[in-house]
Formats: C-alpha cells, sequence, structure tokens
C-alpha cells in the first residue's frame, strides 16, 4: 500500500478497477469498434476502471486528507459484486461525447461509495468534480457529439453479455498522468473492502 505524500498528489481520482477476465471479451471487440468509430479516443483496457469521484489536482499538503476520506468511505462495507452490461453514450446516444459500458450487481454500494467519497471532499475541504453519479465504464471519448452507430452498442452489449462477473474488493485512490497519447493511470493507495464481521 503506497502511501508517500508526493503520490498522494497531482491528478487524483477513486474509482475501482475492473480485472483482465472481466475486460477480456471487451478488449477483444475493440479493433472492430475502432473500425466503426475511426476518429474515437479509445481507452486503453489495462486502465479500465470505475471512477467514484474525481479530485482534480490536488497538492501533497492535503495527502493525509486524501487518504482519510478514502479510508471513510470503505468504513463498514465489504466486496462489491459487480458485472459489465450494456452500453450507449453520453450524455445521449443522439450527441454522444462519449462510449460507456453499464453495470449492474451491487451498482446501490457503488453509488453510496460515491456518495461517501463526494461528502468525505466536500468535509475536508477538497475539490471534486460534483455531478450525479451514474456508474459506468467509460471505452471512448469522441471529437465532437454526434449520433452514436447502433453497430457500436450493439457489439459492446454482446462482448459485456460474455463478460463474468467479479467481485470488487478494494477501492483505489489513482494518479492520472496526460500525455499527447492519452491518461496514464497509477494507483498509489488502496483502501479493502473488507467488512468488520
Amino acid at each position: 500500500m503506497l502511501s508517500d505524500p508526493d503520490l498522494l498528489s497531482g491528478r487524483l481520482f477513486f474509482g475501482v478497477p475492473v480485472p483482465g477476465t472481466s475486460r477480456e471479451p471487451l478488449e477483444a471487440v475493440l479493433p472492430e469498434l475502432g473500425q466503426v468509430l475511426p476518429a474515437a479516443r479509445w481507452t486503453s483496457p489495462s486502465g479500465w476502471h470505475l471512477t467514484l469521484a474525481f479530485l482534480g489536482h490536488v497538492r501533497p499538503e492535503f495527502s493525509a486528507e486524501v487518504v482519510n476520506v478514502g479510508e471513510g468511505a470503505v468504513a463498514g462495507l465489504g466486496p462489491v459484486r459487480l458485472r459489465l452490461d450494456g452500453a450507449g453514450g453520453f450524455p445521449s446516444q443522439r450527441r454522444a461525447r462519449v462510449v460507456w459500458a453499464g453495470l449492474s450487481g451491487d451498482v446501490e454500494v457503488l453509488v453510496a461509495l460515491a456518495t461517501r467519497l463526494a461528502a468525505g471532499c466536500k468535509e475536508a475541504g477538497l475539490r471534486f468534480e460534483e455531478r450525479e453519479y451514474q456508474p459506468h465504464l467509460t471505452l471512448a471519448r469522441l471529437p465532437s457529439p454526434g449520433p452514436l452507430p447502433e453497430q457500436v452498442v450493439e457489439l459492446v452489449t454482446e462482448a459485456v453479455a460474455a463478460s463474468p462477473p467479479w467481485e470488487a474488493r478494494e477501492l483505489c485512490c489513482y494518479r492520472s498522468t496526460l500525455s499527447n497519447r492519452g491518461a496514464r493511470y497509477q494507483v498509489v493507495r488502496t483502501f479493502p473492502l473488507t467488512r468488520a464481521g
């Protein structure tokens, strides 16, 4: 478990990783998806995660607050059973800027975690992106809003139908580093989901 204050600074966010076995069916159709939407910036499967709270740039002197927020959010929560399920676009399929895969399973626990993280950030005086939490996995970003081809929705929906469920056992704090090749993510702290008793 990393906790160096310098690591707990920069562009930070809290999220839950998507494990390899659950990524594989979706990963397999990425080349085909790329042909249907060649202008889209597809996210790297190795970094796939479910974002729960985006903090933006955090200075090193606030690292203890970041740890306190994460620890408070997971208190009393056990492992979360999740499954990739469905597909769509944000803000809508007619004017999509983002392609996403949906989720099913213990989604209400993810919503509770996101709510706790938002409350914890507010209480700790940490800035964070305030928006209604909608559980999803971001697959691609589009250069401009436009209709999402039905073929994309069908391909993603079929792929995630073959994706096995998983048990999320930790909340992670990630640091995001931007480059011209897209964002790179590094887990800088983990918070186990191990309900006491």
